[in-house]
């Protein structure tokens, strides 16, 4: 692994103070979670107390889990910091629960679904085909899209965020000063200033509420009365199960692991310049730990977590990915637990400022995924696949009327846009590939240019099998510098190539009857490139050991075999 140009890359350590301060921001980014949270549970009326106690248990097990998650040895752990925060792929799920049984249930069935996501997790190095790049890009996409609808209302101070009596304008303008001072950090600042954006955008923000008067009235009082420290209590106790929920459960653990992959792969990318495939060894791990995350949700009373896009968004955008943050995240969620009066300071924060927050990252989220799903060559199949999920995904959220005749089983799959968006996509991707090929053969005579068929052959059969486009362009240069070679006379009759793909190698085979071409490990010479009648087939010997991963020459009788490998 080849780090990347980070402030601090997944191995640094950050000075303590440095890293209490990274904590305490990606701890604030972590609070539009836990509006989520109450969000969810006031849909089912839940008590005050029952409310406050989900909560504050959610981040004792948040903070366990981002632990967890930086982990590389034990049960599981990506060794990534990808904290947890309360997942929107279970939200249809719970409500259902929740509405029509009760909170035991909600916190059996979170247990139960954990269950399948580690199960799931272990499965995941076997099932590579089925979480391609174009399927992960897809989900992350929507992801960033899904929580537009929680940034925009509270940005743009719709009156169902704001307090009775609250001014709308000076709303939006708070909201609007902490978001263009994110973005001037981002996009202009220098050492801390880059390092820290959201947390000085939301300072500004605060100064701003301050000096317009849109602070909330209450929110002093709140935070004033809270007390310094006190006990996290389990909501209820006990758990139930219910057998007729298992399916929409299961299948919201599913689009919660394929966003845990894509969040895990945007950890691996940016922390390496050289990153080619996303490591699902690495991200079984992850997804293990967030699958015991799961479980201790329901065990210790509160609702189910993934990965969470935002933080993983913010990381990217301050330069900052040290799996240290997770102890200094850990501990300072843990500690906000047993603080009742940090807690209020975070439940108070004015909503625009909330917004802007949450707009912020979610720029970096949607573009993570487009560049994961353009990453590779994609012919129509694949983009029909794209095309279809992000469509159908976007009608669930768009027009959710739409879907109010589906069956039962499938209410809460439709009703959430991650999970309908990641079924279709991984229904469309398994269709699309059948019927599709995985090798070519091309036929090729010497004595012509064959570059432009050469590369048109090799784009569309590239396309067709989702490769990245530097492994396809590095094997039009080698067979075009080896055409050029074999040209000199290396060559008597037609060139044969064989070309197969699988998700690690793209492997060619070029038979020809004559001479083997000469593999020469230093560039050759002004003089044998002017003088030697083999200068030019050795250049190119020579270039396509540049351009591949591996080469071969193998001799069987009059028929010569150059092997290609370039690792995908």
């Amino acid at each position: 692994m080849k780090p990347s140009t980070l402030n601090y890359g997944v191995d640094d350590q950050p000075p303590l103070v440095t890293l209490i301060i990274l904590g305490v921001q990606q701890v604030l980014m972590s609070t539009v979670g836990w509006v989520f949270m109450a969000a969810m549970l006031a849909s089912f009326a839940t008590s005050v107390v029952d409310t406050q106690n989900i909560l504050r248990m959610g981040m004792v097990v948040a903070g366990v889990g981002a632990i967890l998650q930086a982990n590389r040895r034990g049960l599981g752990g990506s060794g990534y910091f990808c904290p947890p925060i309360v997942s929107p792929a279970y939200f249809s799920s719970i409500l259902l629960a929740g509405s029509g049984y009760g909170l035991p249930t909600v916190f059996g069935m979170t247990a139960l679904a954990g269950a399948g996501e580690m199960v799931l997790a272990r499965l995941l190095p076997r099932l590579r085909s089925l979480f391609p790049p174009e399927v992960i890009g897809v989900v992350m996409t929507m992801v960033g899209v899904a929580v537009l609808p929680i940034g925009f209302p509270r940005l743009l101070a719709d009156p169902s965020t704001l307090s009775v009596g609250a001014d709308p304008g000076s709303n939006i303008a708070v909201g609007f000063i902490a978001l263009s001072v994110m973005i001037g950090c981002t996009v202009w600042g220098r050492g801390a200033v880059k390092l820290f954006p959201l947390l000085i955008g939301i300072v500004a923000g605060l100064i701003a509420a301050w000096a317009l008067d849109s602070l909330p009235a209450n929110a002093f009082q709140a935070v004033a009365s809270a007390p310094w420290f006190d006990w996290p209590h389990r909501a209820v106790a006990g758990l139930a199960f219910e057998w007729p929920l298992l399916l929409p459960f299961l299948i919201a653990g599913l689009a919660s692991s394929l966003k845990n992959v894509g969040d895990l792969t945007i950890c691996q990318k940016i922390n390496d310049t050289e990153w080619q495939r996303t490591d699902l060894v690495s991200v079984s791990r992850g997804a293990s730990a967030m699958g015991l995350t799961n479980i201790l949700s329901g065990l210790c009373g509160t609702l189910s977590q993934n990965t969470s896009s935002s933080n993983v968004g913010l990381a990217v955008a301050s330069g900052a990915t040290s799996r240290s943050i997770a102890w200094s995240f850990g501990l300072l969620m843990v500690l906000c637990a047993f603080t009742p009066k940090i807690a209020g300071a975070f439940a108070v924060l004015p909503s625009p400022i909330m917004g802007a927050s949450v707009i912020y990252c979610a720029c970096f989220m949607m573009l993570a995924g487009i560049q994961i799903l353009t990453s590779r060559l994609l012919d129509t199949r694949r983009i029909l696949m794209a095309g279809c999920a992000l469509g159908f995904g976007l009608s669930a959220g768009l027009l959710p009327h739409l879907y109010a005749n589906a069956p039962p089983l499938l209410l809460p799959i439709v009703h959430s846009p991650v999970s309908f968006t990641a079924l279709v996509a991984l229904v469309l991707n398994y269709v699309m590939q059948l019927g599709s090929s995985r090798s070519l053969r091309l036929e090729l005579p010497v004595g012509t240019d064959h570059y432009a068929a050469i590369k048109a052959e090799l784009l569309q059969f590239g396309a067709s099998v989702a490769a990245r486009k530097e492994v396809i362009q590095a094997a039009i240069d080698s067979l075009h510098h080896l055409m050029e070679a074999l040209d000199t006379g290396l060559a008597s009759g037609p060139v044969t190539v064989d070309i197969a793909f699988d998700e690690f190698n793209l492997d060619l085979d070029v038979c020809y009857q004559g001479r083997p071409i000469e593999l020469v490990k230093e560039r050759p010479d002004r003089d044998t490139l002017l003088n030697d009648p083999a200068g030019l087939a050795k250049l190119s010997g020579w270039l396509i050991g540049r351009r591949t991963d591996r080469v071969r020459v193998k001799v069987d009788g009059e028929r010569c075999h150059l092997l290609l490998r370039l690792i995908h």
